[in-house]
Protein backbone atom coordinates (compact mmCIF):
# COMPACT_ATOMS: atom_id res chain seq x y z
CA UNK A 1 0.00 0.00 0.00
CA UNK A 2 3.13 2.65 0.59
CA UNK A 3 4.26 1.89 -3.12
CA UNK A 4 0.33 3.05 -3.93
CA UNK A 5 0.74 6.06 -1.59
CA UNK A 6 3.90 7.34 -3.17
CA UNK A 7 2.28 7.11 -6.27
CA UNK A 8 -1.06 9.33 -5.57
CA UNK A 9 1.34 11.80 -3.32
CA UNK A 10 3.58 12.35 -6.92
CA UNK A 11 0.59 13.24 -8.69
CA UNK A 12 -1.01 15.59 -6.16
CA UNK A 13 2.50 17.22 -6.15
CA UNK A 14 2.99 17.17 -9.83
CA UNK A 15 -0.16 19.89 -9.98
CA UNK A 16 1.33 21.71 -7.24
CA UNK A 17 2.99 25.32 -7.93
CA UNK A 18 5.81 26.14 -5.45
CA UNK A 19 7.54 29.12 -5.66
CA UNK A 20 11.12 28.77 -7.25
CA UNK A 21 9.72 25.42 -8.71
CA UNK A 22 8.89 25.80 -13.00
CA UNK A 23 5.52 25.70 -14.07
CA UNK A 24 4.07 23.70 -16.96
CA UNK A 25 2.66 26.51 -18.41
CA UNK A 26 4.64 27.95 -21.26
CA UNK A 27 4.98 31.81 -22.91
CA UNK A 28 3.38 32.67 -26.39
CA UNK A 29 5.80 32.83 -28.89
CA UNK A 30 5.81 34.72 -31.56
CA UNK A 31 4.23 33.95 -34.81
CA UNK A 32 6.81 32.30 -37.38
CA UNK A 33 7.87 35.05 -40.43
CA UNK A 34 5.07 34.53 -43.63
CA UNK A 35 6.75 31.96 -45.80
CA UNK A 36 8.99 33.46 -48.04
CA UNK A 37 7.67 32.74 -51.93
CA UNK A 38 10.72 31.11 -53.89
CA UNK A 39 11.47 31.85 -57.38
CA UNK A 40 10.40 29.28 -59.69
CA UNK A 41 13.35 26.86 -61.42
CA UNK A 42 13.20 28.75 -64.64
CA UNK A 43 12.21 32.38 -63.32
CA UNK A 44 10.87 33.74 -66.56
CA UNK A 45 7.84 36.22 -65.72
CA UNK A 46 7.24 35.29 -62.20
CA UNK A 47 3.54 35.41 -60.81
CA UNK A 48 2.07 34.55 -57.39
CA UNK A 49 -1.66 34.83 -55.88
CA UNK A 50 -4.76 32.78 -56.97
CA UNK A 51 -5.01 29.94 -59.47
CA UNK A 52 -8.91 30.67 -60.19
CA UNK A 53 -7.51 33.97 -62.16
CA UNK A 54 -4.84 31.88 -64.27
CA UNK A 55 -7.39 30.18 -66.92
CA UNK A 56 -8.49 33.89 -67.42
CA UNK A 57 -5.06 35.46 -67.80
CA UNK A 58 -3.82 32.33 -70.17
CA UNK A 59 -7.11 33.42 -72.70
CA UNK A 60 -6.01 37.28 -72.27
CA UNK A 61 -2.37 36.44 -72.88
CA UNK A 62 -3.39 33.83 -75.99
CA UNK A 63 -1.24 36.45 -78.69
CA UNK A 64 2.24 36.77 -76.14
CA UNK A 65 4.39 35.05 -78.00
CA UNK A 66 7.52 35.06 -75.42
CA UNK A 67 10.66 33.17 -75.59
CA UNK A 68 11.74 30.41 -72.55
CA UNK A 69 13.22 33.50 -70.73
CA UNK A 70 9.83 35.50 -70.24
CA UNK A 71 7.65 32.52 -69.51
CA UNK A 72 5.00 32.75 -67.63
CA UNK A 73 5.27 30.83 -63.96
CA UNK A 74 2.52 31.00 -61.47
CA UNK A 75 3.08 30.09 -57.94
CA UNK A 76 -0.45 29.64 -56.30
CA UNK A 77 -0.11 30.17 -52.74
CA UNK A 78 -4.27 32.13 -52.91
CA UNK A 79 -4.51 36.02 -53.12
CA UNK A 80 -3.49 37.50 -49.33
CA UNK A 81 -0.18 35.07 -49.65
CA UNK A 82 0.76 36.69 -52.95
CA UNK A 83 -0.24 40.20 -53.00
CA UNK A 84 1.74 39.59 -49.28
CA UNK A 85 5.12 37.99 -51.40
CA UNK A 86 4.50 41.13 -53.44
CA UNK A 87 4.63 43.73 -51.26
CA UNK A 88 7.82 42.11 -49.96
CA UNK A 89 10.70 44.07 -52.49
CA UNK A 90 11.92 44.87 -55.75
CA UNK A 91 14.00 42.69 -57.76
CA UNK A 92 14.20 39.33 -59.48
CA UNK A 93 14.37 37.56 -56.32
CA UNK A 94 10.45 38.94 -55.69
CA UNK A 95 7.60 38.22 -57.67
CA UNK A 96 6.48 40.06 -60.82
CA UNK A 97 2.69 39.92 -60.31
CA UNK A 98 0.11 38.67 -58.12
CA UNK A 99 -3.25 37.31 -59.34
CA UNK A 100 -5.92 38.13 -57.03
CA UNK A 101 -9.98 37.34 -56.89
CA UNK A 102 -10.42 40.16 -55.16
CA UNK A 103 -9.36 43.78 -55.17
CA UNK A 104 -6.40 44.81 -53.05
CA UNK A 105 -6.44 46.26 -49.84
CA UNK A 106 -5.52 49.33 -48.60
CA UNK A 107 -3.36 47.78 -45.62
CA UNK A 108 -1.90 45.66 -48.34
CA UNK A 109 -1.37 49.03 -50.26
CA UNK A 110 0.47 50.28 -47.69
CA UNK A 111 2.83 47.25 -47.28
CA UNK A 112 4.07 48.05 -50.57
CA UNK A 113 4.29 51.52 -50.16
CA UNK A 114 6.23 50.79 -47.35
CA UNK A 115 8.74 49.19 -49.64
CA UNK A 116 8.55 52.38 -52.58
CA UNK A 117 6.28 49.60 -54.43
CA UNK A 118 3.95 51.33 -57.03
CA UNK A 119 1.55 49.14 -58.67
CA UNK A 120 -1.21 48.96 -61.09
CA UNK A 121 -4.40 47.04 -61.19
CA UNK A 122 -5.67 45.00 -64.54
CA UNK A 123 -9.37 43.75 -63.57
CA UNK A 124 -9.71 40.80 -66.14
CA UNK A 125 -13.29 40.17 -65.26
CA UNK A 126 -15.53 40.33 -62.39
CA UNK A 127 -13.56 39.82 -59.19
CA UNK A 128 -10.24 38.96 -61.19
CA UNK A 129 -7.62 41.06 -61.23
CA UNK A 130 -3.51 41.53 -61.64
CA UNK A 131 -1.44 43.76 -59.81
CA UNK A 132 1.82 44.48 -61.84
CA UNK A 133 4.84 46.02 -60.30
CA UNK A 134 5.87 49.36 -61.76
CA UNK A 135 9.15 48.64 -61.45
CA UNK A 136 9.56 45.22 -62.90
CA UNK A 137 7.68 46.60 -66.07
CA UNK A 138 10.83 48.03 -67.45
CA UNK A 139 13.10 45.79 -65.65
CA UNK A 140 12.14 42.46 -65.69
CA UNK A 141 12.41 40.82 -69.38
CA UNK A 142 9.06 40.21 -70.81
CA UNK A 143 7.00 41.60 -68.31
CA UNK A 144 6.09 44.81 -70.76
CA UNK A 145 4.75 42.57 -73.45
CA UNK A 146 2.91 39.97 -71.23
CA UNK A 147 0.88 42.65 -70.09
CA UNK A 148 0.71 44.45 -73.11
CA UNK A 149 -0.73 41.01 -74.85
CA UNK A 150 -3.96 41.45 -72.22
CA UNK A 151 -5.18 44.29 -74.33
CA UNK A 152 -6.69 45.50 -70.74
CA UNK A 153 -5.99 49.11 -69.72
CA UNK A 154 -4.41 49.20 -66.17
CA UNK A 155 -4.52 51.74 -63.66
CA UNK A 156 -2.43 52.37 -60.97
CA UNK A 157 -3.87 52.15 -57.32
CA UNK A 158 -2.62 53.70 -54.27
CA UNK A 159 -3.89 52.92 -50.48
CA UNK A 160 -5.67 56.38 -50.50
CA UNK A 161 -8.06 54.90 -53.07
CA UNK A 162 -8.57 51.09 -51.70
CA UNK A 163 -10.96 50.17 -49.46
CA UNK A 164 -9.93 48.69 -46.19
Amino acid sequence: MGHLAAVVAATVLAGCQFPGFATSQQAALPAPPPKRAEPPAARGIWMVGTRSVEPRIRAASASYEGTPDTKPNLTAEGTASGLRALCAGTGVEHPDMALADRAIRAEELRRCAAKGITLTEYALGPKQFVYVKDAHMMAIPGVRDFVGSWGVQGKPVSPATQPS
